[in-house]
């Protein structure tokens, strides 16, 4: 049993296909509440229709597309009441981490929100909305996990895909885009103060904000 090597191996297409079909949907390349049909996208892809019907297949298990009968694959379609879901879950969650470890994070953890920021400013330079809503996921994720409770970690990664199209949704207008970052400061202006109750009230000003925004922009 002495020096055993895990057995590597190049992913199937079909896990290929999946791991492009959902960046294209997390992206927006595949806009949501459009149609598609199976064998064009395996014609785009470059593969045959096996192997992006067995994506499609997971993708629609996980939320991301439904089957069409007859029509072909719908891309997930955000809604107003799976925002208003998502929102109170993290409201609930965010603000409990937030209130528990404002007060006893380090110098390194400090250091590291602050890097974060600053890369994500600097997206917003350059107007890069996915390296945008990146750095803004990692910020809220770090936070999270300097709780220590991988219970509470785990709901949130199962959040992580809604999270991120909810962010390319909600920054469509650069404007929004300057104001994250000025939420984000707020939050951080708070945790740098060791000032539980600041930072939560800065937190959830931020997520209503976001919720808001996306709610006004699935309505339009």
């Amino acid at each position: 049993m002495e020096q055993i090597l895990p057995i590597s191996r190049a992913k199937s297409l079909k896990e290929r296909a999946y791991d492009k079909l959902k960046e294209l949907i997390i992206t927006g390349g595949l806009e949501p509440g459009e149609l598609h049909n199976e064998k064009r996208l395996a014609e785009a892809l470059g593969v045959s229709r096996t192997p992006v019907r067995e994506a499609l297949l997971e993708l629609s298990r996980e939320g991301m597309v439904a089957f069409v009968p007859g029509k072909g694959v719908e891309i997930f379609k955000i809604k107003a009441e799976q925002v208003r879901e998502v929102f109170e879950i993290r409201k609930i969650i965010e603000g409990y981490i937030l209130k528990k470890i404002a007060s006893r994070l380090t110098a390194e953890d400090i250091k590291e929100i602050d890097q974060n920021i600053t890369r994500q400013e600097k997206m917003l330079g350059k107007r890069d909305r996915l390296a945008f809503i990146e750095y803004d996921k990692q910020f809220h994720l770090y936070i999270a996990s300097k709780i220590g409770n991988k219970q509470i970690e785990s709901i949130l990664d199962n959040l992580r895909d809604q999270m991120h199209l909810m962010g390319i949704r909600a920054v469509e207008d650069h404007s929004r885009m300057k104001q994250v970052i000025k939420e984000h400061h707020a939050i951080f202006s708070g945790l740098k103060e060791g000032n539980p109750q600041k930072a939560y009230e800065a937190l959830i000003d931020h997520l209503d904000n976001t919720e808001k925004i996306l709610i006004e922009n699935i309505n339009k």
